[in-house]
């Protein structure tokens, strides 16, 4: 019974979120041309927007949660159903990754982080409204990741915490979808090929590499986002003007969902330079930007981000130094400062859980950090990484090569290029650990050239289709072959029955955040030994040292 109401759940949340989707766009963004898997994204985009706004009020309980997909339910089910006409092949693409994104979600293994700071955070979000300053307990709440708000939206009755967890899955779900859409949009436009590799990558990345759903943690959706990013924007330099409106506000929406999910990814805000050079006429381009109510909405989505940040740390972008203020609340510079330094540490295998170099301020200026990286992580994580991609690189390359070269339209892609080899340098010189951009940026730089290379040259409709047909099956018995494999090895390893519980196994751990957090609330006298206190203005519990 509890097997089938997991399952159910995932199918109704899938269905609210493609209602929400439709809703927000159809009487607020407007945007043309759209497809079920951009849906998908603009209601996980809309969702988590309201998770934001309504935690300053309330707390996102159980019964609140319900009604809210009750709701979602219902656009779905009236306003979508009867009035979204797509490619009815889209329908059957969405229910096909539902149905293989349910290999996903049976884990007994969550993120490492899961239990350091990312249950603590949702449980509080579902118990309590906003509490200033709660970043005094644990550094992962100083800058909480947007998943968390939109996962506090899965607390529901009788499942409680039993699907928190799946957040990452819907974006798979969503942008797998979209994917597999643009492959069969673009395969027969010879002049747009080089999308359909794209494409391809972008489905290798988000279902072989990363399988599995424990691993995703607050970062491996954001690095398919930036594939799918990237797919835009190549796109849209590539079309004429009278496309953009199309195009352009769901680069926005992209862009907007990056960075919300981790916010060292502000960075890709700057893609739209090069998207801006590209244009003719520059200031009609910027005029059309501000004309987008996606602009807006996501204006509103950053500054409301921002100032979650803020209060919870005193830090506008934490642990950037120069985003702090001195307030009630706010963590002492050098604390700041010293996680800044901890976070360079460790993407340069300067630190782990039970290990730090000796001397960590020397030892992560300019390149002493190499020869270390090079040994504890290039050949332990990374190495395997660029073979993987070197191998899929030559199957590409003879799989899809044909004697019959043909003329194409040239691809404006240079500066977008250029765009990517400046992110990977700052990738390299300040956070070279994979989960910080190393996946997709590889990848991106990789396959950029090879499917450029593969566009000048032709085969048969049919024999192409036929050839794509092979390669999707073969990522789909891979994905879902290593996923049953995962399964089997983690009943083994946990004395685990996904059928009697299809979820992960919590201990008293998950909650000790929140009961420390009570414990400062309630505390009244003799708190001297707890160097953080808190009192209440305006209704809100304020947490300083």
């Amino acid at each position: 019974m509890h097997l089938f109401s997991y399952i159910f759940a995932f199918i109704l949340i899938s269905i609210s979120i493609i209602g929400y989707g439709y809703i927000f766009n159809k009487y607020t963004l407007k945007i043309d041309k759209i497809n079920i898997g951009y849906l998908g994204l603009i209601g996980i985009f809309f969702l988590t927007f309201l998770a934001y706004l309504f935690n300053i009020f309330i707390p996102l309980s159980d019964k609140f949660n319900f009604f809210l997909h009750l709701l979602g339910v219902i656009f779905f089910s009236i306003f979508f159903i009867k009035n979204f006409s797509p490619n009815k092949n889209h329908f059957k693409f969405f229910g096909l990754f539902l149905i293989i994104c349910l290999f996903f979600i049976f884990t007994a293994k969550t993120h490492d982080d899961f239990e350091y700071y990312h249950f603590a955070y949702i449980h509080l979000l579902n118990f309590e409204n906003t509490q200033i300053g709660i970043g005094q307990f644990n550094n992962g709440f100083r800058v909480p990741s947007s998943i968390f708000y939109f996962s506090s939206l899965f607390y529901l009755p009788y499942l409680k915490h039993d699907i928190i967890h799946l957040g990452p899955i819907f974006f798979t779900l969503f942008i797998n979808v979209i994917f597999l859409i643009k492959i069969i949009d673009y395969k027969d436009n010879k002049n747009l090929r080089f999308l359909v590799y794209l494409s391809l990558i972008g489905l290798i990345i988000s279902n072989i590499f990363f399988y599995r759903l424990g691993e995703h943690g607050t970062d491996r959706s954001a690095q398919i986002l930036v594939i799918l990013l990237f797919i835009e924007v190549l796109y849209i330099v590539n079309l004429n003007k009278e496309n953009y409106k199309f195009i352009l506000p769901k680069i926005i929406i992209i862009i907007t969902l990056i960075a919300s999910l981790k916010a060292f990814y502000l960075i890709y805000i700057f893609v739209l330079i090069p998207i801006l050079i590209y244009q003719k006429e520059k200031l009609l381009f910027i005029k059309n930007i501000f004309i987008l109510k996606s602009t807006y909405f996501s204006i509103a989505f950053f500054f409301i981000v921002l100032l979650t940040y803020f209060v919870n740390s005193g830090c506008f972008i934490y642990p950037l130094g120069l985003s702090c203020f001195n307030v009630l609340w706010a963590i002492p510079i050098n604390e700041v400062n010293d996680w800044n330094n901890y976070y360079q540490l460790w993407s340069k295998a300067g630190a782990t859980p039970n290990f730090k170099v000796s001397n960590p301020e020397e030892y992560i200026k300019y390149f002493n950090w190499l020869p270390n990286w090079i040994n504890i992580y290039f050949f332990n994580k990374v190495s395997d990484y660029l073979l993987s991609i070197l191998f899929i690189s030559i199957i590409f390359f003879f799989y899809f090569f044909s004697k019959y070269k043909i003329k194409v339209k040239k691809v404006k892609y240079r500066l977008i290029y250029i765009f990517l080899v400046f992110l990977f340098i700052e990738w390299f010189f300040y956070h070279p650990a994979l989960r910080y951009g190393g996946f997709h940026l590889i990848a991106l730089i990789t396959f950029i050239p090879i499917s450029l290379y593969l566009q000048n040259y032709d085969f048969d409709k049919k024999i192409f289709f036929k050839k794509l047909l092979i390669i999707f099956s073969i990522i789909l018995l891979i994905s879902v072959g290593r996923n049953i494999n995962r399964v089997i090895k983690e009943t083994d390893i946990y004395n685990y029955n996904v059928f009697a519980n299809p979820s992960y196994n919590r201990n008293f751990q998950n909650f000790k955040i929140y009961g420390q957090i009570k414990e400062v609330i309630n505390c009244k006298s003799n708190c001297s030994n707890n160097p953080i206190k808190s009192k209440k203005i305006f209704g809100r519990n304020i947490f300083y040292r």
